[in-house]
């Protein structure tokens, strides 16, 4: 009965919301390093490097003198607002939230329904009532960010969630100081500005090197591929690592071939083996390894690759000395099932889980004082990830000790 009803509560739920949900599964998703939360390559440009100056909006004067009939229009199709409600007795006395959901489309892309879907999907959990309206910002351009946050404060919008690259989250940084802004993307490691009213929630791949460098032994090897994050994965694997780098190699394409690499490569025998690339390219190299028999220590994986298409995209001999460092922790099964039927798998998807977990923190903390639902704790403005090893045996991931 429990079930046939949360089925007509989404069902009505999904009926009053005018927004795309037209984004693949998350399981079959994989967040590309190049778009969400990396460094942004340098500009060639001398005139690029000089911080732009920035033409904001007047937020006192009133919108309708501003806008023409085609500008309306436009932002009808840019902006559209999310209203479902649900009302429980101990929310009666307490103003709902009203979130802004701002994103880049032009830089995330498809991954702004995805993200959107489980946002939606844990507010429906929490079955309280609230406002979400999407500002699309375009890209990361500044003045583009910083008129949107105007828009977003003029319509009485105080907590924005916001998934940036490193380029974005430091505009924010740089220019945002009352409203409350959490970017799901982005390890506050990453943005030198302090700010108190922005709040982060991505991964620390610095802190998952060190514990997977647990399992290293005294040789070290790199694969990369050609995006910053892999490069910069690299960089705290060498100054982290207490044994030498014995071999280094970018891999740009899926496609290439690998034999010249690893075939009869004896500077990868007996090496701990850094594999700093999407699941794809993790998956292919790892499989030729074993048909090449290259005698190494163990293979390393950050969360790029923390992927269930590893039991289909390689065999099982391929995957016996593969340790993966992974910070998404569990979730609730309701929560999980209504990102399912949303389209979402947040098991596997970091960011999905990201952003539902910082908007957890606010709303527990700020608006209706409930219990958690996640164990999370959110330290200095940064999410604090518990950060465990996991190693994929015939068809699931076990948890391995961290002392070895």
């Amino acid at each position: 009965m429990k079930t046939v009803l949360l089925f007509i509560f989404l069902a009505r739920t999904l009926f009053a919301i005018n927004f795309d949900f037209s984004a693949p599964p998350a399981k079959e998703e994989v967040f590309e390093p190049s778009v969400l939360g990396d460094e942004v390559k340098a500009q060639t440009k001398s005139s690029d490097r000089k911080a732009p100056q920035i033409k904001i909006e007047d937020s006192q004067k009133d919108e309708r003198e501003l806008k023409t009939f085609d500008d309306m229009q436009e932002e009808q199709e840019q902006s559209k607002t999310i209203y479902v409600s649900h009302q429980r007795d101990i929310y009666e006395h307490i103003d709902y939230p009203k979130i802004a959901l701002m994103v880049p489309k032009k830089v995330i892309k498809k991954y702004a329904n995805s993200i959107a879907d489980s946002l939606l999907s844990y507010l429906i959990y929490k079955q309280g009532s609230f406002d979400i309206e999407l500002f699309d910002c375009q890209d990361e351009n500044p003045q583009h960010i910083v008129n949107t946050l105007n828009k977003i404060r003029q319509k009485g919008f105080s907590l924005v969630i916001a998934p940036m690259t490193q380029r974005g989250a430091r505009w924010i940084a740089k220019y945002e100081k009352s409203l409350i802004v959490y970017i799901p993307t982005v390890n506050k490691k990453e943005v030198p500005l302090e700010s108190d009213n922005l709040y982060f929630g991505g991964i620390d791949y610095e802190e998952q090197i060190d514990r997977l460098l647990t399992f290293a032994g005294d040789k070290i090897a790199i694969f990369n591929d050609a995006s910053p994050l892999a490069k910069k994965i690299a960089s705290f694997v060498k100054d982290a690592a207490f044994g030498d780098i014995a071999y280094e190699q970018m891999i740009r394409s899926a496609k290439v071939n690998l034999a010249p690499y690893i075939k009869k490569n004896h500077r990868l025998d007996g090496t701990s083996i850094f594999l700093n690339m999407p699941i794809v390219k993790t998956s292919l190299l790892a499989s030729q390894l074993s048909v090449y028999h290259v005698p190494y220590k163990n293979l390393l994986l950050t969360q790029i690759a923390y992927s269930p298409l590893i039991f289909s995209l390689t065999q099982y001999q391929d995957r016996q000395k593969m340790y993966i460092a992974n910070s998404i922790g569990k979730s609730r099964f309701r929560l999980k099932d209504i990102n399912l039927i949303l389209g979402t798998n947040i098991d596997y998807a970091w960011v999905n889980y990201s952003t539902m977990l910082g908007m957890d923190y606010f709303l527990t903390h700020f608006i209706y004082h409930t219990p958690k639902t996640f164990q999370e704790e959110m330290l200095n403005n940064q999410v604090a990830y518990k950060i465990q090893i996991l190693q994929p045996t015939q068809s699931s991931f076990k948890y391995v000790s961290l002392k070895k």
